[in-house]
């Protein structure tokens, strides 16, 4: 049960996220009705009122595949049962590089990129090419520590592995302070969190979910335009899952993808957000972070809670968040 609403453009999309439901599609359709063990979602991306695309992995014997579904399409192996067409890996419809990336894939968003292991790296192909603006616009320094390009061809780019463990939220602030305290403009302008975004994102969440359309609207009405802020190199995705601890005590900064100029706020709003959610304090953080203007804080920690949480509760068909939807907003 996904806990949201019917939608008309896409209505086999329970079905799709449904793993029991899948996996014996993927058997029908892609193994000649061999069983399908483990079948479980890695990864969703649904548009409201437009589709829903998902990727399984599942055990046929003792092979372990994957296989995105696309809602609506007809282009892969068609599964009319669920409306929609199948991908197995390396099969993509955006990913013309998918083929070609070597290692042990361990992670895929389909029509977005892809991530494989490889001995000391890791090897990733991506339908832009926000990592390797990231990566090329912090190779310069040696502040803050993010992995190295190794290799760069034929749509693959490979680089280093940091092996290392999640660091402390005290940790995790300090390095976010020394990123934000680079000079030089990030390859991007940060716009994630723009008020016309915020609108957009509660237009969503009221399709998806119109018990928490209310409430998501007058939180953008609320929240009107941002203060302003000096401009500084951004993470643009900030959260522990983005960091390592080293051996040698520092914390890595990885998924450069959305390295941005922007206010030093919405990086640190968004782990504040996270906390709140999580229920665990961000005070470590933010006595690591050090001072900020606390009128930015608020504002991109309502921010990101909506953009940041909140819609990707339904893009993502978070259900573990999508129960408590209404209580966030």
């Amino acid at each position: 049960m996904t806990l949201l609403a019917a939608d008309p453009r896409v209505p086999r999309r329970d079905a799709l996220l449904r793993p029991e439901t899948m996996a014996g599609v993927l058997s029908q359709r892609l193994h000649a009705g061999v069983p399908v063990d483990a079948c479980e979602r890695t990864y969703v991306k649904y548009r409201v009122g437009d589709s829903v695309r998902v990727v399984y992995r599942y055990r046929v014997g003792e092979q372990t595949l994957f296989a995105a579904a696309r809602s609506g399409r007809s282009d892969g192996v068609p599964a009319p049962e669920v409306d929609a067409a199948l991908y197995p890996f390396p099969h993509d419809r955006k990913l013309e590089a998918l083929p070609r990336l070597p290692g042990r894939l361990v992670a895929w968003a389909a029509e977005q990129s892809a991530t494989a292991k490889l001995d000391g790296a890791y090897a990733k192909v991506e339908r832009g090419d926000g990592e390797r603006r990231g990566l090329r616009a912090l190779a310069g320094q040696d502040v803050v520590r993010v992995p190295r390009i190794l290799s760069d061809d034929d749509g693959v780019l490979t680089i280093e592995e940091l092996p290392g463990r999640r660091p402390d939220l005290r940790a995790y602030g300090k390095t976010l302070r020394a990123l934000h305290n680079l000079k030089g403009p990030g390859p991007f302008k940060f716009a994630r969190l723009d008020p016309a975004r915020l609108a957009t994102a509660a237009d969503v969440i009221a399709a998806a979910r119109p018990d928490a359309g209310d409430a998501a609207r007058r939180l953008v009405e609320r929240l009107g335009e941002p203060p302003a802020t000096e401009p500084v190199t951004i993470h643009g995705d900030a959260n522990l899952g983005n960091a390592v601890l080293l051996v040698d005590g520092r914390v890595a900064l990885l998924d450069l993808e959305h390295l941005a100029t922007g206010p030093a706020a919405a990086d640190v709003g968004q782990v504040v957000a996270n906390a709140l959610v999580n229920g665990v304090s961000a005070k470590p953080f933010l006595d690591g972070y050090g001072p900020i203007d606390r009128e930015a804080l608020a504002w991109y920690t309502s921010a990101s809670l909506l953009a940041r949480v909140a819609l990707p509760a339904v893009s993502r068909v978070r259900e573990d968040l999508l129960p408590r939807l209404v209580r966030l907003l």
